[in-house]
């Protein structure tokens, strides 16, 4: 099996209860809504901050809406679990402002959806 999201050369572990590819949807979203490509979302190399907040946006949405555990998400990043928590909190505070958090809402409407159509 692929492990596109191990972005450091590891491969991620498989969450037997989460497929896959509502993990990679999450980081398609993310990457989509913030213009930027997908690949640089999960690469462990430094990219810009437009790519960063996508990184942080989609390790949000993978710890929010599918409830993984910080440590659990900081893996398939390839980065640590503080990393992810640090992610998890930048969302949050941008969540202050009214058009990001509506377009989050809708993110998150969008992977529900989807959750609910795999079942």
């Amino acid at each position: 099996m692929k492990q596109e999201l191990a972005g450091n050369g590891r491969a991620a572990t498989p969450n037997r209860a989460l497929p896959r590819g509502m993990l990679t949807l999450a980081v398609q979203l993310a990457a989509t809504v913030s213009g930027v490509a997908s690949e640089a979302v999960v690469s462990a190399r430094r990219h810009s901050a437009r790519t960063s907040a996508a990184r942080q946006l989609a390790m949000y949405l993978a710890h929010t809406s599918f409830g993984l555990p910080f440590s659990a998400v900081g893996h398939c990043f390839g980065r640590d679990r503080t990393t992810a928590a640090h992610a998890c909190r930048r969302v949050e505070e941008r969540r202050d402002d009214p058009a990001f958090d509506a377009e989050l809402i809708e993110i998150e409407r969008l992977l529900a959806l989807a959750a609910e159509a795999r079942t």
